[in-house]
């Protein structure tokens, strides 16, 4: 099962990205408000979203996979218990998916507000998870494409 959900009202973070970070390893984020209303979510997590799902993120529109909405619900269930007994410590669940062959890690947290129950927020967190193979040979091309930089002292060659 699967939901749309309109971009449009969500804040949907630029695609600028910093040259020293590796897209692989910045996280994509999507923010729920306790409603289930999507909030925020970044450029990465529709990636990332798309990585895992079939079909691929539409006009104005994000496709969820089961999954994710599974983990949002279960977190929203988590919460509403805990704002029932006064309990305001954030918690975190986790899971792995593995579809077509990429494996993406999905981190819930369920963030009570003391304040205004509805002001809770339930965050999903997802990081792509790569093989230790796949790692080291990114990690060796990296280091291979870095240029060579003059340290400060005695002319020495520093090697990123």
């Amino acid at each position: 099962m699967s939901i749309l959900a309109e971009a449009s009202r969500a804040f949907v973070a630029s695609g600028l990205q910093v040259n020293t970070v590796s897209n692989m390893s910045t996280p994509g984020i999507l923010v729920f408000s306790r409603a289930l209303q999507l909030q925020y979510v970044n450029r990465r997590a529709i990636e990332l979203i798309r990585n895992i799902c079939k079909t691929v993120a539409e006009l104005g529109a994000i496709v969820f996979p089961a999954r994710v909405l599974e983990l949002r619900n279960q977190i929203k269930e988590r919460l509403d218990d805990r704002l029932k007994t006064n309990n305001w410590e954030p918690f975190e669940v986790s899971r792995v998916v593995s579809e077509r062959g990429r494996r993406v890690l999905l981190r819930g947290f369920g963030q009570p507000d003391r304040a205004a129950s509805h002001y809770s927020r339930i965050i999903i967190v997802l990081q792509e998870l790569r093989s230790k193979e796949k790692d080291r040979s990114q990690q060796m091309h990296a280091r291979m494409k870095a240029p060579e930089r003059q340290t400060a002292g005695g002319g020495l060659l520093a090697h990123s």
